[in-house]
């Protein structure tokens, strides 16, 4: 079965929010004198405004969902029954009065049309998974996201932001995690957060991610939220009433690369407030915005402390060594089969503290960072690369370092900072806040928008 892909859905949603701007408004002459006044003869017109409330539709094969429209006639609302419904391939979804009904796999357009007056939408059937395929972890039939590995049949999720999305036909869906040490997971279902986070002690449990939901297609996103220095998780097995597959992932690619910033360290604590695994969380990063808002395929890849190639709060690994391996727990290294579209790099505010201790290192910086740079370039040829730095204050020999990095790259695709950043500090431990980590990935996500 072929899946939607994500990004066509979101292009075909513009497309069908343009026309219909452009076109659904459609004016109908009526030609017969007004009788209120006969001698009168300019022509009447009547307005007719076809909209779709959503551009994309899921269903399971078998299920049925009425469409939700738009029809009126000069502001009021319009017989329906003028409207026609149809598919471009009934073998995938069928339409009959304004209710879809899924047949197989598959994705097909539904038209609705008027005279001359029409909107589209997208709809995409998932056909059937077994439990099997579900836990065979296969892309096939679940996405995940992030630098993920299997290894003797279990799901790996070391990174930062690792995430997997299943599908069920309704009612519920657990997940048996074994973790190295407790964190939190947070669930979306169907796109919708769910109101609390899920504690993930160590060892190894069965959690509940969603239950009650009724019949039809559903798509659950678990996300890892503790960053990988701190925990682990083996994804041991799904289990759920009736799988479904889910559509594909986005075209749209990004990768992450950073430290606590883009890890959410200490983003739910309070100003003077000590870091804590339980204050610290990932989805609530500038970086899990911007790729949730993009609707993008994503990786993270963030550690704690971290520098580009220097050694100082985090003793045991920099950057450019962390970068090139699968994670910190696998050191193979990484296949860089990921091809981002785009590449942002936030690196620079360890260095910054690192001087105080390290002055001359200022000199040597420049060098390490570009050297770093060559080598994401290298990995990603095509790849727009967004360097961010000053989201906790600016060190302004780093600052330079950067810029002049950058500008000897001599590569159009490397940009610096291209949005304004208010630095902030008023999380836990001097870190950004949510409200601020949501302000830059609302910015980053606007920029990458207009760029890819």
């Amino acid at each position: 079965m072929k899946k939607l892909n994500a990004k066509s859905r979101a292009l075909s949603f513009l497309f069908a929010a343009v026309f219909c701007m452009a076109g659904c408004a459609f004016t109908e002459e009526n030609n017969d004198p007004s009788p209120e006044d006969p001698s009168d003869q300019t022509e009447q017109k009547t307005e007719y405004v076809l909209q779709f409330d959503e551009q994309d539709y899921v269903l399971a094969e078998g299920e049925n969902k009425g469409l939700s429209f738009t029809f009126t006639a000069d502001g009021a609302a319009a017989d329906v029954s003028l409207l026609k419904f149809t598919s471009s391939d009934e073998g995938v979804v069928t339409v009959q009065d304004g209710v879809l009904t899924g047949v197989s796999g598959g994705k097909a357009e539904i038209t609705a049309s008027y005279d001359e007056l029409s909107a589209r939408i997208n709809v995409t059937v998932v056909a059937e998974a077994t439990a099997e395929q579900v836990n065979s972890f296969d892309e096939e039939f679940v996405n995940i996201y992030g630098r993920s590995y299997i290894e003797d049949g279990i799901l790996n999720l070391d990174h930062t932001a690792n995430a997997v999305e299943v599908g069920i036909a309704g009612g519920g869906l657990s997940v048996e995690i074994s973790a190295t040490a407790p964190g939190y997971l947070r669930v979306w279902v169907d796109g919708v957060e769910a109101e609390e986070r899920i504690s993930v002690p160590a060892g190894k449990r069965i959690y509940t991610l969603a239950e009650g939901l009724p019949q039809g297609f559903h798509e659950i996103r678990l996300v890892k939220a503790t960053e990988m220095q701190n925990a682990y998780w083996d994804i041991l097995s799904f289990e759920a009433e009736k799988f479904l597959c889910v559509p594909e992932k986005s075209d749209l690619k990004i990768e992450i690369v950073g430290d606590s910033i883009s890890a959410g360290y200490g983003v739910l604590g309070t100003a003077g407030e000590s870091w804590s695994v339980n204050n610290s969380d990932c989805t609530r990063s500038y970086a899990y915005v911007a790729a949730q808002k993009l609707n993008a395929d994503y990786s993270v890849v963030a550690w704690s402390g971290i520098c580009t190639k220097a050694y100082h709060w985090s003793k045991d690994i920099n950057m450019a060594d962390l970068y090139r391996q699968v994670s910190f727990a696998n050191t193979e290294e990484y296949a860089f089969d990921f091809s981002p579209d785009v590449v942002v790099i936030n690196l620079g505010t360890n260095e910054a503290s690192y001087l105080s201790s390290n002055a001359s290192y200022a000199d040597l910086f420049p060098a390490d960072y570009k050297e770093f740079l060559t080598f994401v370039r290298q990995k990603n040829p095509d790849a727009y690369i967004i360097c961010l730095y000053g989201m906790m204050g600016k060190n302004d020999k780093i600052d330079k370092g950067i810029v002049s990095a950058c500008e000897q790259m001599n590569d159009d695709k490397i940009v610096y900072n291209p949005f304004t950043i208010v630095s902030n500090t008023s999380a836990a431990n001097g870190h950004p806040s949510v409200i601020a980590q949501a302000d830059w990935g609302s910015r980053l996500s606007e920029y990458i928008e207009g760029v890819v």
